[in-house]
């Protein structure tokens, strides 16, 4: 086991990095979440602080009954596995606010919906995998869960695409 976990460390580090350091992108990002149980549509933006690392602010909207907006920031550790092919953990912090419609009432009196929009803040963490098209266009998945204070954690499955420039 400890051989196992030197030679998987000797090749994380041996791996080069993508990313150059100022480098910029935006894209778009078609989500499904498990507690939105729907499809979200977003926007990121990334930058490179590093050659290996950058940070991805996004802004997603599950769409549905039960919608969610959700604004994050995450960061990065970009691994060159093969050419044209990156790796990445992912680590990031942001905010929640749902809006829910549960039906209430009885047979007796009536049913009515009752509305309610929540706010929470959460904590990211996953991984992704990013192929790029060409020198400006790039594709990938992201799996992700988010811990999201109140009880409404979920996993996430992301496809995305951006364009650097």
């Amino acid at each position: 086991m400890k051989k196992m976990f030197v030679l998987l460390c000797s090749a994380l580090i041996s791996v080069g990095a993508f990313a150059q350091k100022g480098e910029k992108a935006v894209g778009v990002n078609l989500n499904f979440g498990t507690t939105a149980s729907t499809v979200g549509l977003g926007a990121k933006f990334q930058y490179g602080i590093t050659d290996a690392i950058r940070i991805e602010p996004s802004l997603t909207y599950y769409f549905g009954n039960t919608g969610m907006f959700d604004v994050a920031v995450n960061a990065h550790y970009l691994f060159n596995v093969a050419p044209k092919i990156n790796v990445y953990p992912l680590a990031g912090l942001g905010f929640d606010a749902c809006r829910y419609e549960t039906l209430v009432g009885d047979v007796y009196n009536g049913w009515d919906i009752d509305k309610k929009t929540d706010a929470a803040f959460k904590f990211d963490f996953g991984g992704g995998a990013e192929y790029e098209i060409t020198d400006n266009i790039a594709a990938g998945l992201e799996l992700r869960y988010e811990v999201i204070s109140g009880g409404f954690s979920q996993f996430v499955v992301g496809l995305g695409a951006k364009y650097k420039f």
